[in-house]
């Protein structure tokens, strides 16, 4: 069985670990969501430093680990909601400098089944962006990048998902976290809709 993805992306600060709480709360009894944890702050969890090259390989292994095992026990209707994915590595991988070739002959990967291996992409924008007196009092002593810092990575997050076609942006409403929390429910909730349809007609 075929267990649909979807994943979180953005710039640090957008909001994906807001809306996993929240997903949790509505779905207490994992009927539904399958919350895979971002694999990234498991290895600086670990001990793992970020910023290299190898450093985002480890990602991408632990990445796609994670998400085979938490596909395993799936049953019928459940869907993987995960945070970040492999695709949000060659986003880091090209902040880096590194070349796209490089990373899919050193993960393995081709860039048709990166991105084909996620059917839906929701994109919470960082408070960086339109709302960084938000992002500041968020940081916390824990998020390490700066507001520009994180602009930037947002900006190559929302990129490098350029041609998946079934991508949702989530704007940032004047630090209305709320507010923005529904709204990404909501556009949670219409790319399931598609994915449904889509698979309804074969497409997916």
């Amino acid at each position: 069985m075929t267990v649909p993805k979807i994943v979180l992306t953005g710039g640090p600060g957008g909001g994906k670990t807001s809306l996993l709480r929240e997903l949790r709360l509505r779905d207490p009894k994992i009927e539904r969501f399958i919350l895979v944890p971002e694999a990234a702050t498991l290895l600086i969890q670990a001990g793992h430093r970020p910023g290299s090259k190898e450093f985002q390989l480890a990602v991408v292994a632990l990445q796609l680990a994670l998400e085979e095992s938490c596909a395993l026990p799936a049953g019928p209707g459940q869907i993987l909601v995960c945070d970040r994915s492999t695709v949000d590595s060659l986003a880091y991988w090209r902040l880096l400098g590194g070349e796209d070739e490089e990373f899919y002959e050193r993960t393995g990967l081709n860039q048709r089944n990166h991105l084909n291996e996620y059917l839906g992409v929701l994109h919470l924008q960082t408070a960086a962006i339109g709302a960084v007196d938000h992002y500041l009092q968020i940081t916390d002593g824990a998020r390490v990048e700066t507001a520009e810092e994180a602009a930037r990575v947002d900006d190559y997050c929302l990129r490098v998902w350029d041609s998946h076609p079934r991508r949702l942006l989530v704007e940032n409403l004047k630090g209305d976290w709320s507010a923005k929390t529904q709204t990404a429910i909501d556009c949670l909730d219409r790319l399931l809709d598609e994915i449904e349809e889509a698979k309804s007609e074969g497409i997916v």
